[in-house]
């Protein structure tokens, strides 16, 4: 992993390429703690335990905990930004839009929210309700994110015919419902019924769609 980020680097120094390395060491560790032990227990300690490296090599790239959950924040929203498609898809029957709209849910389910960076991305979230100083540094993100994400929705889903804004209410509703069902294993141990919950979920969405 080290080498190919160093390779990427390209023409930059061997210095730059060390700090491009260790920052992605470091958000990577902490990606693994959020999602392992919690935003409480995600401490600059057991980030610089699991990152493998120095105090002080950590607080030169990041001062604080708080810089570090801007900064990992911002990488974990960046992959989902790329548009689901280029452009609407043509579906020309109801079944082919159902399944479409289904296939695409369960696909937000499986490879954005239930993973380890959807989980660790709940958890930077649920802090910043109440830590003030974060929410400062990362509400602007967030809503940045939020609308970018609505419109990519919208322009993937135009050829259905369903007007724009129900289309965003909508696709708002979807990433409610799953960002909440990362919070129902509390609730609901069984991985299956979680998934089937999904399905069922993307089935309506679908057929309200379609």
């Amino acid at each position: 992993m080290e080498e190919a980020l160093a390779r990427k680097a390209g023409p930059a120094s061997r210095k730059e390429q060390q700090a491009v390395v260790a920052r992605e060491r470091i958000v990577h560790a902490v990606v693994e703690c959020l999602d392992q032990h919690g935003y409480a227990e995600t401490s600059i300690n057991r980030i610089q335990e699991r990152a493998g490296i120095s105090r002080g090599a950590l607080t030169h790239h990041f001062p604080s905990k708080e810089e570090l959950m801007v900064v990992t924040a911002e990488r974990l929203l960046k992959p989902t930004l790329v548009p689901l498609r280029k452009g609407p898809r043509p579906m020309a029957t109801p079944e082919e839009r159902k399944a479409t709209i289904e296939a695409d849910i369960v696909w937000m389910w499986e490879r954005l929210v239930d993973t380890r960076e959807g989980r660790a991305l709940l958890e930077i979230l649920v802090a910043s309700r109440t830590d003030l100083a974060l929410k400062g540094r990362i509400s602007e993100t967030f809503s940045r994110w939020n609308h970018t994400i609505s419109d990519s929705l919208v322009v993937n889903y135009l050829g259905l015919g369903v007007a724009e804004d129900e289309l965003r209410e909508i696709w708002t509703m979807c990433r409610v419902f799953l960002r909440g069902l990362n919070t129902q294993n509390q609730f609901e141990a069984d991985e299956q019924a979680r998934r089937a919950l999904v399905r069922s979920f993307a089935r309506m969405i679908a057929a309200r769609l379609a």
